[in-house]
């Protein structure tokens, strides 16, 4: 049997190696301490593995270069080719026609399936993203988590583990009121178009009015009052919400005009929180009818954006049906008996102070020493519940089908994620608060835009598709203007959406994403459209090869080919794709996986520019180049899968 995560094997046999070395003179250092401190130095000349004697030197009271020395000349293993002692630094050279051997042997075992390493520890997960308020459109910053979502879930499921994808349908908050009031006023009139449009419209003007309303009383208030400072700010806020909402006449002119006239002069607050108790108790059919239809119709909105994209769930979970159904009073009434129950700001609460204090739940849950978190409440004066009470329901009813629950949420409901976690906790669900995962994004930002939903500012996801194939078939007409029209489509189709996913994960998801056409469907750096050309370019070799290239005939390869510069470089970035993977699957780093993309599409095409393969007149040397043509396109197909992305064959 081939070893598959072959890099990870030649680290540890390295760090097995060296571990021992120092044990002979009685220097007791772990290979598995070792193995962590293995770097990949920053130039070829040092070698492609690299340790750091020095970090050891201390810990035993000895020289760097004399750990280093010993351990040179002790690391004989048939895969390392040369040791370099430097400056207390061990760096070693690989055997370029070992290392062959093994990524051959591993692509002749595993074909198609290359890379993609089985954990020894499957587990049942349930990832929840996405989860847009049903209230407009999906947009630039939701895709950011809907990507985010889909991609870890194809890693986990490549990885071995069984995965649950699930969207929740928060039609129980303010915003989803907010939208039937204005709905309501306008005589509940049937969808045009595309209805998660439609609805987004009518969500922005009943917005807009209701804070022209607040501003100009507050406005007369402050006037009264003689506060000038305030006055200025208020004027400011009122004069952009008008601005708004002048920019949403230029779209619905009758539904400014109507929602205008409908709603002067009434408690636009009194009768959104009516509409929201009306709808959580089910007090009133007309009204449940009306949210679930309109949260029904801009979900079918949801549903077409997603498809664009290959976006699926395998469930959809309504959060109204948490309450109707019981599972949140079922969580109130746990609540009340806790020792933490509490009351706060007139509501019923949990105290969660001395939770937080626990050992196992600092160290678990990673609060921070200093971190305190507010009594949380759970009902409102009135009866109604909030978004969090129902997020811990929520939470027990996917761990019936998990081990591990992973919430793709905006970094800005920390607080929120860190609330559930302890109440979970406080109200004896201990396996669900330390196995739940919030997967904390940031925002994306577009230079020069500024994003308000309520006004109906924001860059729809819809229109982001759009824009990306249109530009995408812009550049295939360009690379290809003597192909038929409809296959420029199916290659721009392809390279746009590619292009977005891929740059939608390109970087941590801690850090907010700046979104530049110039790099997401640039052909020249790493993008999705450079890795789908490269892969095309592999593709192309293979294509034009008359034989079959089959990972048998490894007798029949010249190994020495592997020793020139960029066909080494080339073989060395191969064997990390397994290794690569599974860090990246383990650590929800999507990232780690755009990053390596980069560098291995970076190898390929400068051995590409530089190596003859099917010019080349040597049989045996053809052959091994061709195999390693073959592994690249064998590995680059899996990265764009795994990214949720079509492997074109030609660009």
């Amino acid at each position: 049997m081939s070893i598959h995560d072959i890099y990870g094997y030649l680290r540890t046999e390295i760090a097995k190696a060296i571990s021992k070395s120092w044990k002979e003179i009685s220097i007791p250092v772990g290979w598995e301490k070792i193995v962590l401190e293995l770097e990949e130095p920053p130039f070829e000349k040092f070698g492609d593995l690299s340790l750091p004697t020095y970090k050891f030197a201390k810990m035993v009271k000895t020289t760097p270069m004399e750990l280093a020395e010993i351990a040179s000349e002790k690391l004989k293993l048939s895969f390392v080719k040369n040791v370099v002692v430097a400056e207390g630094y061990l760096n070693i050279f690989l055997n370029e026609g070992e290392i062959a051997k093994m990524l051959f042997n591993a692509i002749g075992e595993y074909g198609d399936s290359f890379g993609f390493l089985k954990t020894e520890e499957e587990e049942k997960i349930v990832i929840e993203h996405t989860s847009a308020n049903p209230v407009h459109p999906l947009h630039i910053g939701t895709s950011r988590n809907a990507i985010l979502g889909d991609t870890l879930a194809r890693m986990l499921m490549k990885r071995g583990h069984r995965v649950q994808r699930r969207f929740y349908i928060n039609d129980m908050g303010r915003q989803v009121a907010t939208l039937a009031y204005g709905y309501i006023a306008l005589g509940k009139p049937m969808p045009e178009g595309k209805p998660d449009h439609f609805f987004g419209t009518i969500y922005s003007i009943t917005n807009a009015i209701i804070e022209i309303d607040r501003l100009k009383k507050e406005i007369s208030d402050a006037r009264k009052r003689g506060g000038r400072e305030e006055y200025l700010r208020l004027q400011d806020e009122l004069y952009d919400w008008l601005d708004a909402l002048a920019k949403l006449e230029e779209k619905r002119k009758d539904f400014v005009e109507k929602l205008a006239k409908e709603l002067s002069g009434r408690n636009h607050e009194k009768e959104i929180l009516e509409i929201m108790r009306k709808y959580e108790r089910r007090e009133d059919e007309e009204i449940v009818k009306t949210v679930r239809f309109i949260c029904e119709k801009v979900i079918e909105g949801f549903k077409e954006t997603l498809s664009k994209v290959d976006v699926v769930f395998d469930k959809w979970d309504w959060e109204s049906d948490l309450a109707w159904e019981s599972i949140v009073s079922n969580v109130l009434d746990r609540a009340r008996k806790s020792p933490y129950a509490t009351t706060h700001k007139g509501a019923f609460a949990l105290d969660l102070s001395y939770v937080q204090e626990l050992r196992e739940v600092r160290e678990k849950i990673e609060l921070p020493k200093t971190f305190k978190i507010p009594p949380l409440i759970l009902q409102r004066s009135d009866g109604t519940t909030l978004y969090t009470t129902r997020d811990i329901a929520y939470s027990i009813v996917k761990f019936k089908d998990a081990d591990k629950v992973i919430n793709v949420i905006m970094s800005e409901q920390k607080l929120e994620q860190l609330q559930v976690k302890l109440a979970l906790y406080a109200l004896g669900f201990v396996r669900e608060s330390l196995n739940l995962i919030h997967y904390s994004y940031e925002i994306v930002k577009i230079p020069g835009a500024k994003m308000s939903g309520r006004k109906g500012r924001y860059v729809d996801f819809d229109s982001l598709i759009h824009e990306a194939i249109a530009r995408a078939f812009y550049e295939v007409e360009k690379r290809n203007p003597e192909l038929p029209r409809d296959e420029k489509e199916k290659i721009a189709k392809a390279v746009g959406i590619g292009a977005l996913r891929y740059a939608l994960v390109s970087i941590s998801a801690t850090k907010p994403l700046v979104f530049k056409w110039e790099d997401v469907l640039s052909f020249e750096r790493n993008s999705g459209p450079y890795i789908q050309y490269t892969y095309a370019r592999a593709k192309n070799i293979l294509k034009n090869f008359s034989g079959k290239v089959e990972f048998s005939k490894l007798n029949e390869l010249d190994y020495s080919v592997f020793e020139e510069v960029k066909t080494r470089k080339l073989l060395m970035e191969l064997i990390k794709f397994p290794w690569v993977f599974a860090k990246a699957s383990d650590e929800l780093r999507p990232e780690f996986i755009v990053e390596y993309a980069g560098k291995l599409a970076d190898s390929f095409n400068s051995f590409y520019a530089k190596i003859p393969v099917l010019a080349e007149k040597d049989y045996r040397k053809k052959l091994a180049k061709l195999m390693l043509v073959k592994a690249s396109e064998v590995v680059l197909k899996n990265i764009l899968t795994l990214l949720g992305i079509v492997a074109p064959e030609r660009m």
